[in-house]
């Protein structure tokens, strides 16, 4: 099982004010709780998580411009913190005759660190209709499909005009009518209020 932690980072190039909006929209999560995530401390984000849906988590929050880490939680307590997903996900070969391996401890209720309230089982609503898969490096996502050519009929009655050429329907407009203004004169209003 695996945890998703936070601790304040944000991806470079980012505006830690922005990122810390998006936090506040993508948690819904108050003022307070959002400075608390961005405090510089551990913060657990989601536990009890496979693998892959940690890392679909952690590909939402860079997006988001937050840096986040997925950790291995600790099965049992002589587990290394720096163990593999490897190393926690296999159990040892036995030999024959041997004793079987003591059952794991079981997963801690909470992990150790701060816990913040922010995400807890709403992660899942929110993430929900993202619609985020990851697949492996070089796996085609799109079938290439032949698009049919358009089909174009008649083009040999097609010509081109040349540069400058009116184009379009030629028709016999009137003349523009001309206002009489004849009647009309200008004044300069200095002289005439003297």
């Amino acid at each position: 099982m695996f945890q998703l932690v936070f601790k304040g980072e944000c991806t470079p190039g980012t505006d830690p004010q922005v990122v810390r909006n998006n936090a506040r929209n993508l948690f819904k999560a108050s003022v307070e709780q959002v400075e608390r995530m961005f405090a510089g401390q551990p913060v657990v984000i989601r536990n009890r998580l496979e693998q892959d849906q940690a890392e679909k988590y952690r590909a939402v929050l860079a997006r988001h411009g937050m840096v986040a880490y997925v950790k291995p939680m600790a099965a049992a307590p002589q587990a290394a913190p720096d163990s593999t997903p490897a190393a926690t996900e296999t159990a040892p070969a036995t030999a024959a005759g041997a004793p079987p391996p003591a059952e794991p401890a079981a997963v801690p209720a909470v992990e150790p660190g701060d816990r913040l309230p922010v995400a807890g089982d709403k992660v899942d609503d929110i993430l929900a209709g993202s619609g985020l898969t990851l697949d492996p490096p070089g796996v085609t996502l799109a079938e290439h499909q032949e698009a049919e050519a358009p089909m174009f009929e008649h083009l040999d009655e097609w010509t081109l005009a040349p540069p400058g050429a009116d184009i379009g329907v030629e028709r016999d407009l009137p003349p523009p009518l001309v206002p009489d203004v004849s009647h009309l004169s200008l004044v300069d209003e200095d002289k005439a209020k003297h």
